[in-house]
């Protein structure tokens, strides 16, 4: 096809000097569009990651604004426009029966844009994950860094066997995964490591309390976006299933058991399939009908799970393991320390500031799980409950929670009976109003790690959870978005065509419609960019 094209040119133009410029452009266009379908492939590869910005597409100035006093709504003509506009938006939507909450806040002069039951308390989904991050980057650092350590009760002896157990000991780092594993076995080797006469144990002991978040459903569990949040995590704590050569469902892990079968579809039938998990082991039961199915599976137990890949790990490199898997939690290891053990290996996470980027880009409940217990670990104590008792037998995820909600009160954020029980935004008892999410960012974009912050948002058109929304605004709005069923959010900051900046938050609760309401949420958003904008929302 391509040559009888470039035939036709030359047929057509006589001109060698034409022909030789049309050629080009045809080669380079056919380029372009293997390399266009090749992106797509590896976007859709699990080992190919996507790519994120690491700045922000504008920067976020530091609003003058006193939180501690009253912000006025404004009496403004393009401003009452602006939020009738929003409000008719929502009126004559097909989720006009749903609970909506809005409200915009100019950083330039400080005045209330808009305001729609703003004060009123909305579930708000994964934009919770915004404010863990905050309010972790405040406490912590963005320099933080947690360890994961491996321990023996016994030094390697000269011919290289360790008598006894190696111990893999986690503080709470998410991003623990096959590089920084064969990092440590690395440094075993360099101890002359070849052979342990013990087991493998996984100790995370560091975090006490649920391993779920607090009012998180059943059937959330199973997925890799229910993940059990751990001080010791290898790989996330997901697994992946899909359909071996044979055709038969598959696991990508003997850690786990499958059984069950697919039937092949027929010519015409929709692929569907189910998966069920046991929700206290790693039992997995397929059903259904598929050719290409494929999912990722939360891991029950990450202790045991990161133990056996250290295992499997040391046995590839030829260290010798004679024992078996074991773990010990925070129930059965009284000691937030591995004991007073040597400390034969260590790696550290990457900083706070690349945990926040990562977690909301991508959304990544895990993320905010162990930062939300990270925060109840060390500063639990800085915030009691009224029942000594109570704050004597929580764990460190309910002390996170605490923690969170003391720090929107101290910081003039949030005054109302707000509701924080995870970090992630998939608990169905958290409750936070609009203007709430808008005051924490301005607070961050006040705070020291501004640029640490608004650079981890998704941005509009171009990466994270945004990348395939709000291309009418490529680049104007750096937000976290907010999903879980019946309920959608956005919030973050808006930078408008002559250059006012606006943090805004918009919450819809009982959004029961079949048709996503992310494209409402995206119409309200681009209204702050482009007030009289009539473009399509997505090309």
């Amino acid at each position: 096809m391509k040559l009888a094209i470039v035939k036709l040119i030359k047929n057509k133009l006589k001109s060698r000097e034409l022909f030789l410029i049309f050629t080009i452009i045809l080669l380079a266009i056919c380029a372009s569009c293997r390399s266009s379908n090749e992106a797509i492939g590896s976007a859709s590869t699990e080992e190919q990651p996507p790519q994120d910005q690491t700045e922000a597409s504008f920067s976020v100035p530091s609003p003058d604004v006193d939180l501690a006093k009253p912000l006025q709504i404004s009496t403004r003509a393009e401003d009452v426009a602006l939020c009738e506009n929003i409000n008719q938006t929502i009126e004559k939507s097909e989720h006009a029966n749903a609970r909506w909450g809005v409200f915009v806040l100019s950083l330039k002069d400080n005045r209330i844009t808009c305001a729609r039951d703003a004060r009123q308390l909305f579930n708000p989904a994964s934009i919770v994950k915004a404010v863990t991050a905050i309010v972790a980057l405040d406490k912590l650092g963005a320099d933080f860094r947690s360890k994961t350590s491996v321990f023996a009760a016994n030094q390697i002896e000269a011919d290289g066997t360790l008598n006894g157990d190696l111990t893999i000991y986690g503080q709470g780092a998410p991003d623990f995964d096959k590089n920084a594993l064969e990092n440590l076995i690395s440094q075993l080797q360099a101890k002359n490591l070849k052979r342990v006469k013990g087991d493998i144990v996984g100790n995370d002991s560091y975090f006490k309390g649920a391993s779920i978040g607090d009012g998180w459903t059943w059937n959330d569990l199973q997925w890799h976006y229910g993940a059990e949040a751990s001080a010791l995590s290898f790989n996330q704590n997901q697994a992946g299933i899909y359909m071996d050569g044979e055709g038969k469902p598959a696991v990508s892990t003997d850690f786990m058991e499958i059984r069950g079968e697919l039937k092949p579809t027929e010519n015409g039938q929709t692929e569907a399939f189910g998966v069920e998990r046991g929700l206290e082991d790693n039992q997995l039961y397929v059903w259904g009908n598929g050719k290409k199915a494929y999912g990722r599976i939360a891991v029950h137990n990450p202790a045991l799970w990161t133990a056996k890949n250290l295992k499997e790990a040391l046995e590839k490199k030829g260290i010798t393991v004679e024992g078996e898997v074991k773990f010990v939690d925070w129930k059965t290891e009284t000691k937030s320390d591995a004991a007073d053990a040597p400390e034969l290996a260590f790696v550290e996470s990457k900083t706070l500031a690349e945990l926040v980027h990562t977690m909301n880009k991508r959304s990544i409940n895990l993320y905010g799980e162990v930062l939300l217990r990270t925060i109840g670990k060390k500063f639990g104590d800085t915030a009691p409950d009224q029942s000594r008792e109570i704050q004597e037998l929580r764990g460190d995820d309910s002390a996170g929670a605490a923690v969170i909600k003391k720090w929107l009160r101290t910081n003039n954020v949030a005054v109302e009976d707000i509701q924080i029980h995870d970090g992630s935004g998939l608990s169905r008892l958290n409750f936070i109003t609009p203007e709430a999410f808008s005051r924490a960012l301005v607070y961050a974009a006040q705070s020291n790690f501004a640029d640490v912050f608004y650079n981890s948002l998704p941005i509009a058109g171009t990466d994270g959870t945004l990348g395939g929304r709000l291309w009418n605004v490529k680049g104007k709005i750096l937000a976290k978005t907010g999903s879980i069923t019946y309920v959608n959010s956005l919030a973050g900051y808006a930078q408008r065509d002559d250059g006012e900046i606006f943090a805004f938050a918009i919450i819809g609760n009982n959004v029961t419609r079949k048709n996503d309401s992310s494209r409402l949420i995206d119409k309200i958003a681009a209204s702050l960019v482009k007030p009289t904008s009539n473009e399509k929302e997505n090309p």
